[in-house]
């Protein structure tokens, strides 16, 4: 009877942990609750199109709150009010600021901005193999967006993507080889092609990705942008990342560098994650989703080797071991020192 009741005891304890950790948070359209709309997760970006989530939310209640238990661990989130493919008039939002880690015996806030998809247009054949379409806010032409084309997600849409197209008036034809593609529209409010989403940016991951293009097939493709709502951003988790100051050889403050994030330590390629320019005071933020170990390089300009008098630096934590989160420490100070290169 002892060891019928160590076993039960030994089985409940992981579901009890479980129970107690995943995502909550608000489901909105323009501003609007909305009922009958489901959270799905998923391990991976290329699950989304695979339909392989991990677990999925009861609909959202008549407030837009929803609840989603889930074992700690990185997750890749879609909010929608069907199933299968996309549908007119349908709900859609892909939490573009995945992946959300989620801690032990906690619940990390998330909100969801939805858009409605719109009429499916037929595919144009017989022609150049591509994608047209629009990038609009709230059913107007947004303009001086930039269109991203990626033929990979694993990387999660960060740094360069295959084609980086500039959108003067809201409207775009891209001739594109035969292949699969995942599309993205962005406009900062800064300017720029790179750097995190903030506050004022308009954003979106398009419904239909991946979009499979054939030999002398133009795909029709629909961005709506969205940008971030503070009705839903209440009571969002504490910051997760590293920050700091960014400081020349004499500890002065250096305004307009980006700090890279790196889990090799070479430092090389494409980066996991880039911050904003630092401020006059030197001040930089950079949110981090996985534990580490983190390496740290800090420059003026994106891509390529250093220009000439080009400012930057690298912090690689002590010995070299580079620098990790914990969930005791989610977030961490990390002063760069930058000098020309030359």
């Amino acid at each position: 009877m002892n060891k019928i009741l160590i076993f039960l005891l030994l089985f409940v304890a992981p579901m009890s942990a479980f129970a107690a950790s995943g995502i909550e948070g608000r489901v909105a359209w323009r501003g609007q609750l909305v009922e009958g709309v489901r959270v799905h997760a998923y391990r991976s970006i290329a699950d989304i199109a695979a339909g392989g989530e991990v677990a999925v939310s009861p609909p959202v209640d008549v407030d837009g709150t929803y609840r989603l238990e889930l074992p700690p661990g990185n997750y890749y989130l879609v909010a929608r009010d069907f199933e299968g493919e996309p549908r007119e008039g349908g709900y859609f939002c892909y939490y573009s600021g995945a992946p959300v880690r989620v801690e032990n015996e906690s619940f990390t806030q998330v909100g969801f901005n939805l858009i409605r998809i719109q009429e499916q247009v037929e595919v144009e054949r017989g022609g150049s193999s591509g994608i047209e379409g629009e990038i609009t806010f709230q059913d107007e032409l947004l303009e001086r967006c930039y269109l991203y084309v990626y033929t990979n997600p694993e990387r999660g849409f960060k740094g360069p993507g295959y084609v980086i197209a500039p959108v003067e008036k809201g409207r775009f034809r891209l001739r594109l080889p035969p292949g699969e593609y995942w599309i993205l529209a962005r406009k900062r409010a800064a300017g720029g092609r790179f750097g995190p989403i903030e506050i004022g940016d308009y954003f979106n991951f398009y419904y239909g990705n991946p979009v499979r293009v054939g030999e002398g097939e133009m795909h029709s493709v629909h961005i709506e942008t969205i940008t971030r709502l503070d009705m839903l951003e209440k009571g969002d988790a504490p910051f997760r990342g590293v920050s700091g100051r960014i400081l020349d050889s004499e500890g002065r403050p250096v305004s307009g560098v980006r700090v890279f994030a790196y889990q090799d330590q070479a430092m090389t390629g494409t980066p996991a994650a880039m911050s904003a320019p630092s401020g006059e005071d030197g001040l930089y933020r950079l949110p981090l989703s996985a534990q580490g170990p983190w390496y740290f390089l800090a420059r003026e300009s994106l891509g390529g080797p250093a220009g000439p008098d080009e400012l930057q630096g690298r912090y690689q934590g002590g010995a070299g071991s580079g620098v990790s989160l914990s969930p005791e420490n989610p977030s961490l100070e990390v002063d760069i020192h930058v000098r020309s290169s030359m």
